[in-house]
């Protein structure tokens, strides 16, 4: 029988989504101002450099390969476009 992870809930993606692009993209001052549909990319929170470095992290921290293909700025355009991306991710993944 193979070892499967727990895949995690909703609000636990959402919150270590939040909470990495917080502490790493955004100054202490700006942190309440991200909202789950805030677009991540055409608001500047995120730039080309830092899109590599979050895509590392979701590998990393999540397991998972994110290949090139998925690679569409839609899965990573708000936080809750990262959610549903991940939890699709993770429910093929197993």
């Amino acid at each position: 029988m193979r070892n499967q992870k727990a895949i995690p809930g909703t609000q636990t993606i959402r919150n270590e989504v939040r909470d990495f692009i917080i502490s790493t993209f955004l100054a202490r001052d700006n942190q309440k101002r991200l909202h789950d549909d805030d677009l991540l990319f055409e608001s500047a929170v995120i730039d080309s450099a830092g899109a590599m470095t979050f895509i590392l992290h979701l590998e990393r921290y999540y397991g998972i390969e994110i290949r090139d293909e998925e690679l569409f700025p839609e899965n990573f355009a708000s936080v809750n476009h990262v959610l549903h991306f991940l939890q699709g991710k993770l429910k093929n993944h197993g």
